[in-house]
């Protein structure tokens, strides 16, 4: 039993092209609708006691989310999932949760993501030529691309915030490339800017197929850690 929980959970094809606010007002009305005991902010206007580890970018699916409650009163992970699970469309599920005591939350703890890119190429290239494309790139120190930003679109240098990428051939034209990189409320690099550059500096003309995020995670020690690991520090 908790008053506190973290939950992990997915967010599949059928819902990848909504915006990460209005996914914030899913699980809210789920919560409400299947009468989750939450907890809910002091003042005129009270929200819903809960925060997610990382915003979702339009287009992007994900088997490793996650976020954290509090709630009003106590419940079993177990219990919490299922009820929730029962208010959740087609394309959102909760597969875990774990007490949480951890004064920080979640958005405070998660510093680096995993992601698959699938993507093609306008012209022929094989795995060596990618290779080397993708090898030139993590040379370089330093790689500039606009970002927007409250003040305004600004040149970023986004080599520091790429940790590693690999790319191999799947067939044709087309390619999967692995990247590990910086995450989190101060340093964040999305997947799409990340292509947006490598098409910049490669000279490729990219079209992504599919961007997915396959894991999230938080540093401590000098260690990558599964934010469930970080629930209880």
């Amino acid at each position: 039993m908790a008053k506190a929980l973290r939950f992990k959970f997915l967010r599949g094809q059928e819902l990848k092209y909504i915006a990460h606010l209005d996914v914030l007002r899913v699980f809210e009305r789920a919560i409400k609708r299947v009468k989750i005991p939450v907890a809910y902010t002091q003042g005129f206007n009270p929200r819903q006691k809960l925060v997610f580890g990382l915003p979702m970018s339009i287009g992007l699916t994900s088997d490793s989310e996650y976020a954290d409650i509090e709630l009003a009163e106590d419940m079993e992970p177990e219990d919490f999932i299922a009820q929730l699970n029962d208010g959740l469309p087609e394309g959102l599920k909760v597969e875990e949760a774990v007490a949480q005591t951890t004064r920080d939350n979640i958005m405070n703890q998660i510093t680096a993501a995993r992601y698959e890119i699938v993507f093609e190429v306008k012209e022929p290239q094989s795995h060596f030529e990618m290779d080397t494309m993708v090898y030139n790139l993590l040379k370089e120190e330093e790689i500039s691309v606009i970002k927007k930003s409250k003040k305004g679109p600004r040149p970023v240098n986004i080599r520091p915030l790429i940790y590693s990428m690999s790319a191999n051939k799947i067939d044709g034209n087309k390619f999967r490339l692995e990247a590990f990189l910086s995450a989190g409320a101060e340093n964040n690099l999305r997947a799409d800017l990340l292509m947006k550059a490598f098409s910049q500096e490669s000279k490729l003309g990219i079209d992504i197929v599919s961007m997915h995020r396959k894991a999230l995670y938080a540093s401590t020690y000098n260690e990558w850690k599964n934010p469930f690991e970080v629930a209880n520090d």
